[in-house]
């Protein structure tokens, strides 16, 4: 009787649902974005109603969820390819100073700047200085030219003895110029005209596109505002589209009674040729609370910090760990000075009690109820890496965003690097005298403007960044930027950084693959 009815009650019980794991793909970014965030809001299986999602409806949704009940997490889910090509390193730089980005900057191995060479800021192509400034820039590009060239004859003569076997003329060719350029891009100034592309969700963009038309440069804000057009209101650029609509038309011309219908269907998707997000970033505007809180933390700070002369040396400190509130006013005082995050430290530490507590609250005074605090505000951390870097090693270390990373104004004030190849072609007088001319050129275009100097500066000049992270994220990049086939420079830097962490923590920095830097493989790349 027991056994009849447990075969009973076993019999009336629901089978478990199959498990599903699937990709979806051919879905525009809001409508894709609308079919995660209504399946988290259903109990209906996704494909019951999600091919049956418009981007139309996906407005609606957005208006009420997003823009209504404040459900930020729903813009997450949208997410989009941008790109921009020939704008300047500097705007570059500043687009990609977002941690929820994938991205890729053009490499200045790959580029002729015959056709694409640097951008003139409108702020200083209206000033006194204009033509000075592009004579320094072509002083600069010159000399770039007479490096790599000079760089590139000597090399395939002098490795002509350790070439592979089994690599053609042309790919030794191609490795040897790709490491003189590497030397040459210490003369490339900032405001070389490059390319990028990046993936973002939505949310991300409206952040990015906020900072941007919030910031101080002209170029930055006309970026900022290129940004939300290409998202909101311009055709995105589709190839399917282009690929099928003559198909599509000969099939029409053809008579078969369908072909209307089959183009309607592909609108929503393949044929599309309409702005990618409409909705979720149509309100971007320029941050009051970020205009005003750096404007009046740099003016606080220059009040309450004595002047002194910066650390300029090269290299990585790793800071010792101390509590999250002196953390946060040395990093606004590290954000608002080219001092060393141990000079910043020093001074937060020579402050008042009452002025310590100013700047906390400058911090967090002016913050609207949708601003995300600001990044300085992101403290305690153990591991606090201060950086004083070439500028072009520093954009490679700026794609690591899984950490928290504060930069300082890009100045001559911290000087230059000199690559040790440059002596071995005999142009080091000519280097240094480009190198010094564009460094008066930027400290007249600080008459202009306190953002505008790094326009003239090229890439070798050096500049600070503050990195914070945690262990997993030191090993990461210990690993892959030490690596033999990687530039010297920042290879040089990661090691350091490695060998500060190995210093104070051995046990954990016995399992980091790093590489020796001075290790050199050629022909890798």
């Amino acid at each position: 009787m027991l056994t009849h009815e447990r075969a009973e009650t076993t019999a009336a019980e629901p089978s478990e649902p199959e498990r599903r794991v699937f990709a979806v793909h051919g879905m525009r970014p809001e409508p894709g974005g609308y079919a995660v965030a209504k399946f988290s809001r259903s109990a209906r299986p996704f494909e019951e109603w999600a091919s049956e999602l418009t981007q139309a409806g996906a407005e609606r949704f957005y208006e009420q969820w997003y823009f209504q009940y404040g459900h930020a997490s729903i813009a997450d889910l949208a997410h989009l390819m941008l790109v921009l090509e020939n704008v300047s390193i500097v705007a570059a730089i500043a687009v990609l100073d977002e941690q929820l980005v994938d991205a890729q900057e053009s490499s200045t191995r790959y580029q002729s700047f015959r056709r694409r060479r640097y951008y003139t800021p409108p702020e200083i192509a209206a000033s006194p200085l204009a033509a000075e400034y592009r004579a320094t820039c072509d002083a600069l590009f010159a000399v770039y030219a007479r490096v790599h060239e000079a760089l590139t004859t000597r090399w395939l003569e002098r490795y002509a003895g350790e070439r592979p076997p089994d690599l053609s003329d042309d790919e030794y060719r191609r490795t040897v110029r790709a490491r003189a350029f590497d030397v040459a891009r210490y003369l490339l100034p900032t405001s070389t005209l490059t390319g990028l592309g990046y993936l973002a969700s939505a949310r991300t963009l409206e952040r990015q596109i906020t900072r941007l038309l919030s910031e101080p440069l002209a170029e930055l804000r006309e970026v900022g505002a290129a940004l939300r057009e290409a998202a909101t209101t311009r055709p995105a650029f589709n190839p399917q589209a282009r690929r099928l609509r003559p198909l599509l038309d000969a099939l029409a011309a053809s008579g078969w009674p369908r072909a209307p219908e089959l183009r309607a269907a592909l609108e929503e998707t393949a044929l599309a040729e309409a702005p990618v997000a409409p909705t979720l970033v149509k309100y971007t505007a320029p941050s009051a609370y970020l205009q005003r809180t750096y404007a009046e933390l740099a003016a606080a700070v220059a009040a309450y910090v004595p002047a002194r002369a910066p650390d300029g040396a090269r290299g990585v400190d790793l800071v010792e760990p101390h509590d999250p509130e002196r953390e946060l006013v040395a990093t606004l005082i590290y954000r608002c000075t080219p001092y060393s995050y141990r000079q910043a430290l020093a001074a937060a530490e020579e402050l008042s009690a009452a002025q310590r507590a100013e700047l906390i609250d400058l911090a967090h005074r002016y913050r609207g109820p949708h601003d995300p605090p600001l990044r300085e505000t992101r403290t305690g951390y153990q591991l606090i890496f201060d950086l004083c870097v070439d500028c072009g090693a520093f954009r490679d270390l700026h794609r690591h965003r899984n950490c928290v990373q504060v930069l300082q104004s890009f100045t001559p004030v911290h000087g230059y690097d000199t690559p040790a190849a440059i002596a071995e072609v005999g142009l080091e007088a000519e280097y240094h005298a480009v190198m010094q001319r564009a460094g008066a050129m930027a400290r007249a275009l600080a008459t202009l403007g306190a953002e505008l100097p790094q326009y003239a500066l090229p890439l070798g000049y050096r500049r600070r960044a503050l990195f914070k992270m945690d262990a997993a994220q030191l090993a990461y990049i210990a690993e892959v930027r030490t690596r033999p086939a990687g530039h010297f420079s920042y290879r040089e830097i990661a090691h350091a950084m490695f060998a500060a962490f190995a210093a104070r923590y051995p046990t954990l920095a016995r399992y980091v693959r790093v590489s020796d830097p001075h290790e050199e493989r050629f022909f890798e790349r």
